[in-house]
């Protein structure tokens, strides 16, 4: 989506240092300049340690291709992703394209993807006619009473209640709060399966008290037990892949710790999201663990959390204490 070419060409340093040498001499300018041109801007394309050298992201003002962003609000770009940056109206289509067209593996194996969960909301909305963010509420969330669980939160709740994401220096070039950390759910207007879900730590559990209760919470059945026990499984042998489930994390069976707490069973599951929350549900001990933080504010360089095991640390101390009883 960045004009790199651009950037490059309108880089004070290229324009000092560069400059000449990627421009067409006078003959080239007479007899062939658009393809002198062409030939240039080919070899300036190609040169990554030109960009590098020449071009800040964090600090130069981003150039965008055309119909991708803009930093003024019109003329197709309705949606908002940053504080100053709007999305053209055509993009969403361009990503569910760009999914469409990925290849796939002519073997079978595990792979680290959430592509299938960009698809979901187009998914529901053709199934159900509601689009996916009212499906969730009217049919989970709003009947468990997790009334705080929501996308775009800044729409629900004053930013005094929402805990700042990270300030993203290379693409919004901005604080991120009440909006998605994500990038790719930034494009969908904040609203997408594999990511931008807000809520607090008590309605969070209720949903996976749900998952705990094989799908059933205050009376209601929401999910089929059928349905939680195989997005809960081990779909893999543990010399293919010893630690990742369908829909969730999984306790590693060749070395315990990694994932969750060492004490962890083999029926429990999870998830750990990359902005540093966590959570974990163990039916063995009837037990809900839910880990709030934000690792990434006011940047994703601190890996501290995972590097000392913080998460998985203290619900270890969890199960030491269940263990006792």
């Amino acid at each position: 989506c960045i004009d790199s070419l651009s950037m490059v060409r309108n880089s004070p340093i290229f324009k000092e240092k560069f400059a000449k040498e990627y421009s067409p001499n006078f003959f080239q300018k007479i007899f062939s300049a658009k393809k002198s041109k062409a030939a240039f801007d080919k070899k300036i394309n190609n040169n990554t340690k030109l960009w590098a050298s020449t071009v800040d992201l964090k600090s130069t003002p981003t150039i965008w291709k055309p119909n991708t962003f803009s930093n003024q609000k019109g003329n197709g770009f309705d949606k908002q992703v940053g504080e100053n940056l709007w999305i053209h109206n055509s993009m969403p289509d361009y990503v569910f394209k760009a999914i469409e067209d990925s290849p796939l593996r002519e073997k079978k194996e595990y792979v680290y993807s959430d592509m299938s969960y960009y698809l979901a909301p187009q998914i529901i909305k053709r199934v159900t006619g509601q689009d996916w963010e009212n499906w969730l509420k009217d049919n989970f969330y709003k009947p468990l009473g997790a009334n705080s669980l929501t996308y775009n939160a800044k729409d629900s709740f004053s930013l005094d209640k929402i805990v700042p994401t990270e300030y993203d220096s290379l693409f919004r070039k901005n604080l991120i709060h009440g909006r998605v950390h994500d990038e790719g759910a930034a494009m969908l207007d904040g609203v997408s399966g594999h990511a931008g879900l807000f809520g607090n730590a008590n309605d969070l559990a209720k949903l996976m008290q749900m998952y705990l209760n094989k799908g059933s919470y205050g009376g209601r059945k929401y999910l089929n037990e059928s349905t939680l026990n195989e997005w809960t499984a081990y779909p893999f042998d543990a010399t293919t892949n010893s630690r990742r489930g369908v829909g969730f994390d999984k306790a590693d069976r060749k070395k315990p710790g990694i994932s969750t707490a060492a004490s962890a069973s083999e029926a429990s599951f999870g998830h750990s999201g990359f902005t540093g929350t966590y959570t974990w549900v163990d039916p063995k001990y009837n037990l809900v663990y839910v880990f709030l933080s934000n690792r990434v504010y006011p940047t994703r360089n601190n890996s501290k959390l995972s590097d000392l095991n913080v998460r998985t640390n203290i619900l270890e101390e969890v199960y030491k204490e269940l263990e006792k009883k």
